[in-house]
Parts: structure tokens; sequence; C-alpha cells
């Protein structure tokens, strides 16, 4: 069956690509807070989104137990990762918390709005750990087919220019267009002023279900030839 064309998409990924190209060098400075520079929709702004608010939460700085009211977008709130997940909490002094726009999991993915998780640095993990998770519908009823592409196919160079992050997971071999994609690359990206971290994206594309994508700071250093 011939996809639709929608010339809507493709209006929208050359203006941010322009947008990209003439954006500055990434600088660590100190954190603040989160503000959300784009529509939070199911395309390359709201993936760009969530590469930038990786950007402020995880590679700026470890985690210490100031971080999250420094980060905390407008709108949102701090709960333990344990009342953000399941509903119970984990203890007066969690060890992880989440900032989230509903206080619930299932509700952010069901509104599509990211959230952010933070694991307070310990003598065990020096640096914390760090992720941003988003899950969003699609917000087109047509063109979908090749929104999924068109993303699974650039998804890496968006990335790799966003963070300024090497891979070192070996890339796919080819590619096929598919009604369902699930992208897993790790890679090694500037933090901490001058040091390297592991990072781990999961890119989930899917005609039904729509979009998810999950990007994680490890504890691991790494280097960018893949060496610790």
């Amino acid at each position: 069956m011939r996809s639709t064309f929608n010339p809507q998409f493709v209006r929208v990924v050359c203006l941010l690509a322009i947008w990209l190209l003439a954006a500055p060098s990434a600088s660590f400075a100190e954190p603040e807070r989160i503000t959300f520079a784009h529509k939070n929709w199911s395309d390359l702004r709201g993936i760009l989104n969530v590469l930038e608010t990786f950007r402020s939460a995880c590679l700026t700085e470890p985690v210490t137990q100031e971080l999250p009211a420094q980060l905390l977008p407008e709108g949102y709130q701090v709960v333990s990762s344990g009342l953000h997940a399941l509903g119970l909490e984990t203890g007066p002094e969690p060890k992880s918390v989440v900032l989230s726009k509903t206080g619930d999991e299932a509700m952010d993915f069901a509104e599509g709005a990211p959230f952010i998780e933070l694991t307070f640095a310990s003598e065990g993990m020096p640096s914390g750990k760090c992720r941003v998770v988003w899950s969003r519908a699609w917000d087109y009823s047509k063109g979908v087919n090749e929104i999924m592409t068109s993303t699974a196919v650039l998804f890496d160079a968006w990335l790799s220019y966003t963070l300024k992050a090497v891979r070192v997971s070996r890339p796919q071999d080819g590619f096929k267009p598919s009604e369902r994609y699930s992208l897993v690359s790790e890679w090694a990206v500037p933090c901490f002023r001058g040091s390297w971290c592991r990072v781990t994206a999961l890119l989930e594309l899917q005609q039904v279900e729509g979009i998810r994508l999950s990007v994680n700071r490890s504890t691991e250093p790494v280097g960018p030839q893949g060496a610790k």
C-alpha cells in the first residue's frame, strides 16, 4: 500500500534541521531549571526535548541531593522512584527520585510527558545514575509510516549531534522499512567537565502504540573508543 506523503512533517524536519545546524556547541555549565524548547509532539520536536533534557540533567554533574530542585521544570514535582513506578513510598530518604509532571509513571506515559529519574551518588556509585524516559501516542492521523522511517534513519545523527556523542556499539548492518522498530545503541558522551560517560539509548517506534524513548547514563565511564 502506498504511503501518504505528509508535507507538514517535511516542513517540520527542514525547519528543525536548520535550527540544529545553527545551534551553538554544547557547554556544560552549572545545572539550571529544565525548560522544554519545543512542542512535545511525537516527532523530532519531542525527541529534541528528551535529548536536551538529558544533557541538562545527566551530563552536567553527578547526581547530588540538591540537583532535583535545581533541575525541576515548571509544572513538575519531585517524587520517589517507588511512588512514581509502583505507587508506594520506599522510605523517608529514597535512593532515587523522579521529576514527573503527574507523579505517576502510567499517567506520564498517557499524557506523553517526559520524566527524569535521578539515582543519588553513593560510595559504590560516585556519579549516581540518570535517565530520561518519554512515551507518547502519535499526534498524526496521516503520514505515520514516513515519520517512523525518517526517525529510525536519522535518530543516531540527531543524538550524536545534540550530545556530541560517539557511538561505541556496532551499528546495524542494513536498514529495512518496517511497521515496528526497536533500536538500541551505546555511546560515549562528554560529561562532568572533561570526562566521558557511557550512555544507552532505546528507541521504539510502533504504528499503534506510538513512540517511546529512554536515554540512560550508567555509572560506568567509557572512552570514545569504547574502552573503560
